[in-house]
């Protein structure tokens, strides 16, 4: 990412990928190690990656990933916030600030900030979307495998393309 113009499109595209993997892997990794040393001592934490990358949507990817901190997010920033019980134009709002803010404690840098509101935009271009399904009763279509594998790579690809600000 230092020198792309050294590189082509498909090159950064595999390297954003693996990147992805190797984030994954890396937080992953030192979380289970963090739960495994602490059922050594006795103590029993929940896990805190749950195969994100096979998430249908980018709600369902922050249940997912790092879920001690989205839970946090969600316990001490959006429900004191007023969480989905209140207008929805608030609601567009509570979405943006804590995805911003979640940028923001990754660090204090733009280009975190864009990656968090990358991750706001997405989920709620994705609820929209999920309405616009319903309105038009187009529901029918999420029965089939197809349309399932089609969510899953949307959703990883939306990811990595957000990741190339987070590793920026």
């Amino acid at each position: 990412y230092d020198n792309p113009e050294l590189f082509n499109s498909a090159t950064l595209a595999v390297a954003t990928m693996f990147f992805a993997f190797q984030i994954y892997c890396d937080f992953s990794g030192y979380s289970d190690m963090a739960i495994g040393s602490a059922k050594i001592l006795g103590f029993n934490l929940r896990q805190n990656f749950n195969l994100p990358y096979l998430a249908n949507s980018i709600g369902d990817f922050w249940k997912r990933w790092h879920i001690s901190l989205s839970s946090w997010f969600g316990d001490y920033l959006y429900i004191p916030l007023g969480g989905n019980r209140v207008r929805y134009y608030r609601w567009v709002i509570n979405i943006f600030l804590v995805f911003l803010l979640s940028g923001f404690w990754h660090g204090a840098s733009w280009t975190f900030i864009i990656w968090g509101s990358l991750h706001a935009f997405y989920y709620l271009v994705e609820s929209w979307g999920d309405k616009f399904l319903n309105l038009i009763d187009f529901n029918f279509i999420k029965k089939y495998w197809g349309y399932k594998v089609f969510k899953i790579l949307t959703v990883f690809v939306l990811v990595c393309f957000a990741w190339v600000f987070f590793r920026a």
